[in-house]
């Protein structure tokens, strides 16, 4: 799932529940204590009646009903604080006669008498019901019920939706496979092949004449109009010749010669050349050539291979295709665990709210259509498969908060709380990876938005490797191209 700024809507909030387990089991409908840190508890004389329908999907119509003699009892008590506030003018603070207060203030203590009730009586139907509500409900016949007298009870319905639900199926005992990148011989032999040309030395070569690749060893001197010019000589110059770090004139008179040898040459300096003196001139070149080296690549035989720090040849190819094998071993483990998660989410059920899915497809197909904008496709193009890309971020956007939910859930059963320790683990794994200092580390993971962020990746960790713990593994090789093929399709899940 992409990282994102804190959205402030309340549709995008949404999204922010389904982006990150906020595990303390926070995102679930079994949790019903985080109302009781606000204020203390509410107390009504008469309890409010609630019909609760469930409409399926994640969404509840309920029917409240708040009995007229919490009405009363509220407004004398915001009348009696009101009574010691409040000052009218004539009458020192605290002395306005109450009937004048009632006067005055009863517009005002009426809206916030009604607001207190609702607020309460929605607070105590989530916890009654524990419920966990995605979002501030939607009122019917709030208006109406407003406006009636004082002996009235405040009746209305509440919509809403509440967080995914899942009833997980199977996730102990699963088969799981795992590829292994399959090394073939080409890839070890080109690997040997790149360790042999750091192991190369130019060595002095007297056979024959020199060809691309050589190193000639030269002094060259150069005249403009009869004059030397800065930068136009050297002694003993290190030349790679087809290295093309000089003119193609320069460079073709060096092919074909010997120690001892002289060439001459001549080179038009561009008119737009960097060097101001010479631009748009012709220079003559002499060049002496002092030595031509040839590159020795090492043999592959077993002194090559101790020299390289390995004990022999045989254990130098072992070795190498261990080193290639681990590196894709990331992308093994990768697969292995979106294959297990997959077939939890498969055994399991799912009821998921409108509102989410619909911001977070929303949110995949702005994405994927950035993404195929960045390719230069062309807009008639992405016209025509417009339908294509808006049921493929719906897929994608169900799957995710399947996945996610599935985890929260795996979590719970199995009570998996993030530990500092997990925090000090993960700041050294960090650490390990990019060679930072740990307290930079540190005080990174510290921030809050990446301290939620990674403690939603360990969460993670912890129950995929609970599934995975519990599950049959077998491995299965297979070649780099089908690796790739298996990663690129997890990646898009």
């Amino acid at each position: 799932m992409s990282e994102k700024e804190t959205p402030e809507t309340n549709d995008d909030q949404a999204v922010a529940v389904a982006d990150k387990p906020h595990h303390h089991h926070h995102d679930h409908d079994h949790d019903h204590d985080h109302h009781h840190h606000h204020e203390p508890e509410f107390e009504f004389v008469e309890d409010p009646s609630f019909a609760v329908e469930y409409k399926g999907d994640c969404v509840y119509e309920v029917g409240v009903k708040i009995p007229a003699a919490n009405k009363a009892k509220k407004t004398g008590e915001l009348f009696d604080e009101l009574q010691g506030e409040a000052q009218l003018p004539g009458f020192r603070r605290g002395k306005a006669p109450r009937t004048l207060l009632e006067k005055k203030f009863a517009k005002a203590v009426k809206g916030d008498v009604a607001e207190k009730l609702i607020s309460a009586a929605f607070q105590k139907l989530m916890i009654d019901e524990k419920l966990n509500p995605l979002g501030p409900p939607d009122f019917d016949g709030l208006n109406e019920t407003l406006e009636q007298e004082d002996s009235a009870d405040l009746e209305f319905t509440l919509k809403f939706e509440v967080a995914p639900r899942c009833t997980l199926g199977d996730y102990k005992g699963l088969k799981v496979e795992r590829p292994v990148l399959k090394i073939a011989d080409k890839e070890v032999d080109e690997a040997i092949e790149t360790m042999r040309e750091r192991f190369a030395v130019y060595e002095t070569y007297t056979k024959g004449k020199s060809k691309d690749g050589d190193q000639v060893i030269i002094d060259f001197k150069g005249i403009i109009d009869g004059e030397a010019f800065a930068g136009g000589s050297a002694d003993n110059y290190p030349y790679i010749v087809g290295s093309k770090r000089f003119f193609p004139e320069f460079e073709a008179v060096l092919v074909g010669t010997k120690a001892g040898e002289e060439v001459t040459c001549e080179v038009a300096f561009p008119e737009d050349y960097h060097g101001k003196d010479v631009a748009g001139k012709t220079a003559q070149f002499s060049i002496k050539i002092n030595e031509v080296k040839r590159k020795q690549l090492p043999e592959l035989d077993d002194e090559f291979a101790k020299e390289a720090g390995f004990e022999s040849l045989a254990d130098m190819k072992t070795k190498v295709a261990d080193d290639l094998r681990e590196g894709a071993n990331q992308q093994s483990q990768r697969i292995a665990e979106n294959n297990a998660l997959k077939q939890v989410v498969d055994a399991s059920t799912f009821e998921l709210p409108e509102s989410l899915v619909a911001s977070s497809a929303r949110e995949y197909y702005n994405q994927e259509v950035r993404r195929l904008v960045s390719l230069r496709i062309a807009p008639a193009d992405l016209m025509a498969r417009d339908a294509e890309i808006q049921a493929e971020a719906r897929k994608v956007a169900e799957d995710n908060i399947k996945t996610f939910v599935a985890i929260n859930e795996i979590g719970m059963k199995e009570d998996i709380e993030v530990t500092e320790a997990d925090f000090e683990a993960e700041a050294a794994n960090i650490m390990s990876r990019t060679g930072m200092d740990m307290q930079v580390v540190q005080r990174f993971l510290a921030q809050s938005e990446q301290r939620s962020d990674y403690e939603g990746r360990i969460f993670r960790q912890k129950a995929v490797k609970v599934v995975l713990n519990a599950a049959t593994i077998t491995e299965k090789e297979v070649s780099r191209d089908e690796l790739n093929k298996q990663d690129e399709e997890t990646d898009e899940e």
